[in-house]
């Protein structure tokens, strides 16, 4: 049993190494944006985005909860195009609002759809593309 244990462990690994090897050959061998969304406010905010994956699927994902200063790596894509939304955390009464009126989408499966901006990125610069969101 311990030897089961330890074989399903190292194969495990091995899957997990191979798929990571396989998407830097991926980054290395076309042409991939890794999008960085940067809290460059002085109070916490949530984002989210809309993005075509590396499989070619159109998904939403959010929220990550930055506090000023902090950054995430939000999405992988080889498309020019996505959409990102995102407002502050607190004070409730006084929120700043990324967003935009063209395209709505729910994040995490809530009721309520958002209104988020299209950001388009330079297909001359691939690599890490960063969204930073100011209070200005």
């Amino acid at each position: 049993m311990h030897r089961l244990l330890m074989l399903a462990l190292c194969l495990m690994t091995a899957v997990s190494a191979g798929e990571t090897r396989a998407q830097t050959q991926y980054a290395q061998n076309n042409n991939q944006f890794t999008v960085i969304f940067v809290n460059a406010c002085n109070r916490q905010i949530q984002t989210a985005i809309n993005y075509r994956d590396l499989s070619g699927n159109w998904v939403t994902n959010g929220w990550w909860n930055l506090a000023p200063g902090e950054s995430a790596t939000v999405a992988f894509t080889t498309n020019r195009i996505y959409y990102m939304y995102g407002e502050s955390i607190a004070p409730v009464n006084s929120r700043i609002y990324w967003r935009g009126a063209v395209r709505h989408f729910h994040i995490r499966g809530s009721s309520h759809t958002y209104g988020f901006r299209q950001r388009t990125m330079d297909m001359n610069n691939w690599g890490r593309w960063t969204e930073r969101f100011t209070c200005n």
